[in-house]
Protein backbone atom coordinates (compact mmCIF):
# COMPACT_ATOMS: atom_id res chain seq x y z
CA UNK A 1 0.00 0.00 0.00
CA UNK A 2 1.71 3.18 -0.55
CA UNK A 3 1.27 6.92 0.50
CA UNK A 4 -1.22 9.18 -1.39
CA UNK A 5 -0.33 12.96 -1.39
CA UNK A 6 -2.48 15.98 -2.10
CA UNK A 7 -1.12 19.85 -1.61
CA UNK A 8 -2.80 19.69 1.92
CA UNK A 9 -2.89 16.00 2.56
CA UNK A 10 -0.99 13.43 3.74
CA UNK A 11 -2.92 9.66 3.52
CA UNK A 12 -0.53 6.59 4.98
CA UNK A 13 -1.74 3.62 6.04
CA UNK A 14 -2.54 3.41 9.86
CA UNK A 15 0.81 2.11 12.25
CA UNK A 16 0.91 1.46 15.49
CA UNK A 17 1.74 5.15 16.48
CA UNK A 18 -1.74 6.46 15.36
CA UNK A 19 -3.72 4.02 17.11
CA UNK A 20 -4.71 5.86 20.42
CA UNK A 21 -5.63 9.18 18.85
CA UNK A 22 -7.93 7.09 16.41
CA UNK A 23 -9.37 5.02 19.71
CA UNK A 24 -9.66 8.53 21.34
CA UNK A 25 -11.85 9.30 18.20
CA UNK A 26 -13.82 6.12 19.18
CA UNK A 27 -14.89 7.65 22.53
CA UNK A 28 -15.69 10.81 21.52
CA UNK A 29 -19.16 11.49 22.56
CA UNK A 30 -19.84 14.01 19.62
CA UNK A 31 -18.86 10.80 17.04
CA UNK A 32 -19.95 7.60 18.65
CA UNK A 33 -23.83 8.63 17.96
CA UNK A 34 -22.60 8.11 14.21
CA UNK A 35 -20.06 5.44 14.25
CA UNK A 36 -21.17 2.17 13.76
CA UNK A 37 -19.06 0.38 16.13
CA UNK A 38 -19.05 1.19 19.80
CA UNK A 39 -16.06 2.76 21.88
CA UNK A 40 -13.11 -0.25 22.38
CA UNK A 41 -10.89 -1.25 24.47
CA UNK A 42 -6.93 -1.04 23.70
CA UNK A 43 -6.82 -4.30 23.13
CA UNK A 44 -9.75 -4.55 20.28
CA UNK A 45 -7.92 -1.80 19.22
CA UNK A 46 -4.66 -3.59 18.93
CA UNK A 47 -6.76 -6.81 17.42
CA UNK A 48 -8.64 -4.44 15.03
CA UNK A 49 -5.31 -3.03 13.61
CA UNK A 50 -3.99 -6.83 13.36
CA UNK A 51 -6.80 -7.98 11.23
CA UNK A 52 -7.03 -4.97 8.82
CA UNK A 53 -3.01 -6.07 8.44
CA UNK A 54 -3.88 -9.69 8.08
CA UNK A 55 -7.13 -9.07 5.52
CA UNK A 56 -5.65 -6.40 3.16
CA UNK A 57 -7.45 -3.69 3.87
CA UNK A 58 -7.04 -0.03 2.90
CA UNK A 59 -7.01 1.74 6.20
CA UNK A 60 -5.17 5.29 5.98
CA UNK A 61 -4.28 7.53 8.36
CA UNK A 62 -5.35 10.92 7.30
CA UNK A 63 -2.71 13.57 7.76
CA UNK A 64 -3.25 17.74 7.34
CA UNK A 65 -0.67 19.95 6.46
CA UNK A 66 -1.47 22.96 8.40
CA UNK A 67 1.33 25.13 8.15
CA UNK A 68 4.12 24.71 5.48
CA UNK A 69 7.20 23.04 7.20
CA UNK A 70 5.17 21.94 10.48
CA UNK A 71 4.63 18.35 11.59
CA UNK A 72 0.89 17.24 9.53
CA UNK A 73 -1.86 16.46 12.36
CA UNK A 74 -3.56 13.62 12.35
CA UNK A 75 -6.77 14.13 12.14
CA UNK A 76 -8.11 11.05 11.76
CA UNK A 77 -8.84 7.85 9.46
CA UNK A 78 -10.60 6.63 5.98
CA UNK A 79 -10.38 3.29 4.46
CA UNK A 80 -11.71 0.60 2.02
CA UNK A 81 -12.21 -2.73 3.88
CA UNK A 82 -13.80 -6.30 3.47
CA UNK A 83 -12.32 -6.11 -0.47
CA UNK A 84 -14.34 -8.57 -2.51
CA UNK A 85 -11.75 -9.65 -5.07
CA UNK A 86 -13.81 -11.47 -7.30
CA UNK A 87 -16.22 -9.04 -8.04
CA UNK A 88 -14.15 -6.47 -7.72
CA UNK A 89 -15.39 -4.13 -4.46
CA UNK A 90 -14.59 -2.92 -1.34
CA UNK A 91 -16.57 -0.43 1.45
CA UNK A 92 -15.68 2.92 1.94
CA UNK A 93 -15.44 3.60 6.03
CA UNK A 94 -14.15 6.82 8.18
CA UNK A 95 -13.54 8.40 11.26
CA UNK A 96 -15.03 11.60 11.69
CA UNK A 97 -12.61 14.52 12.01
CA UNK A 98 -12.08 16.68 14.54
CA UNK A 99 -15.08 19.65 14.69
CA UNK A 100 -12.28 22.41 14.63
CA UNK A 101 -11.27 21.18 10.84
CA UNK A 102 -14.55 20.57 10.06
CA UNK A 103 -15.94 22.18 7.09
CA UNK A 104 -12.89 22.44 5.36
CA UNK A 105 -13.52 20.22 2.85
CA UNK A 106 -10.69 17.76 3.81
CA UNK A 107 -12.84 15.07 4.54
CA UNK A 108 -14.02 15.18 0.71
CA UNK A 109 -10.61 15.47 -0.41
CA UNK A 110 -9.26 12.53 1.64
CA UNK A 111 -12.32 10.69 0.44
CA UNK A 112 -12.09 11.77 -3.15
CA UNK A 113 -8.07 10.70 -2.94
CA UNK A 114 -8.77 6.89 -1.62
CA UNK A 115 -12.16 6.47 -3.88
CA UNK A 116 -9.57 7.07 -6.70
CA UNK A 117 -6.65 4.91 -5.53
CA UNK A 118 -9.68 2.40 -5.10
CA UNK A 119 -10.79 2.36 -9.30
CA UNK A 120 -7.78 3.30 -10.90
CA UNK A 121 -5.26 1.56 -8.76
CA UNK A 122 -7.02 -1.41 -7.32
CA UNK A 123 -8.76 -1.80 -9.90
CA UNK A 124 -12.62 -1.88 -7.81
CA UNK A 125 -15.56 -1.40 -9.90
CA UNK A 126 -18.00 -0.65 -6.89
CA UNK A 127 -16.98 1.29 -3.54
CA UNK A 128 -19.96 0.75 -1.29
CA UNK A 129 -20.87 2.02 2.16
CA UNK A 130 -23.91 2.02 5.11
CA UNK A 131 -24.17 4.70 7.09
CA UNK A 132 -27.04 6.05 9.94
CA UNK A 133 -29.86 7.90 8.20
CA UNK A 134 -29.23 10.69 10.64
CA UNK A 135 -25.94 11.41 9.80
CA UNK A 136 -26.18 14.05 7.19
CA UNK A 137 -22.96 15.28 7.42
CA UNK A 138 -21.79 11.53 6.22
CA UNK A 139 -24.69 11.55 3.41
CA UNK A 140 -23.94 14.98 1.84
CA UNK A 141 -19.97 13.89 1.80
CA UNK A 142 -20.94 10.66 0.15
CA UNK A 143 -22.85 12.34 -2.51
CA UNK A 144 -20.75 15.07 -3.07
CA UNK A 145 -18.17 12.44 -4.14
CA UNK A 146 -20.35 10.75 -6.36
CA UNK A 147 -22.07 7.95 -4.57
CA UNK A 148 -25.82 7.17 -4.77
CA UNK A 149 -28.41 5.76 -2.67
CA UNK A 150 -28.75 2.33 -3.15
CA UNK A 151 -31.24 1.70 -0.46
CA UNK A 152 -32.31 1.04 3.70
CA UNK A 153 -31.74 -1.64 5.71
CA UNK A 154 -34.57 -1.88 8.29
CA UNK A 155 -33.14 -2.29 11.97
CA UNK A 156 -29.81 -3.58 10.39
CA UNK A 157 -27.79 -2.74 13.46
CA UNK A 158 -28.18 -2.84 17.18
CA UNK A 159 -26.47 0.66 18.77
CA UNK A 160 -26.93 2.46 21.75
CA UNK A 161 -29.62 -0.08 23.11
CA UNK A 162 -31.85 0.01 20.25
CA UNK A 163 -32.23 -1.00 16.64
CA UNK A 164 -31.00 1.25 13.73
CA UNK A 165 -31.47 1.56 10.04
CA UNK A 166 -29.37 2.14 7.72
CA UNK A 167 -28.56 3.26 4.55
CA UNK A 168 -26.42 2.01 1.47
CA UNK A 169 -24.52 4.31 -0.56
CA UNK A 170 -22.59 2.84 -3.58
CA UNK A 171 -20.40 4.03 -6.47
CA UNK A 172 -19.40 1.90 -9.76
CA UNK A 173 -16.41 2.55 -11.62
CA UNK A 174 -18.44 3.69 -14.46
CA UNK A 175 -20.06 6.54 -12.97
CA UNK A 176 -16.67 7.34 -11.14
CA UNK A 177 -14.99 7.67 -14.59
CA UNK A 178 -18.48 10.10 -16.50
CA UNK A 179 -17.59 12.36 -12.70
CA UNK A 180 -14.84 12.89 -13.77
CA UNK A 181 -14.67 13.40 -17.45
CA UNK A 182 -17.29 16.02 -16.72
CA UNK A 183 -14.58 18.03 -14.38
CA UNK A 184 -12.18 18.09 -16.45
Amino acid sequence: MRILESERLILKPIEPEDLPYLMEQRWDADLTDYIIHNPISSYNQQQWYEKICRNGDVAMSIFYKEKPGEKPVLLGAVGLYDFNYRHQRATWKTLRIPKQYQGLGLAYEASAMLIEYGFNTLNLNKITSDVFPDNESILHLLERVGFKKEGRLKQHYFHQGKFKDVLIYSLVRSDFIKMKSKKQ
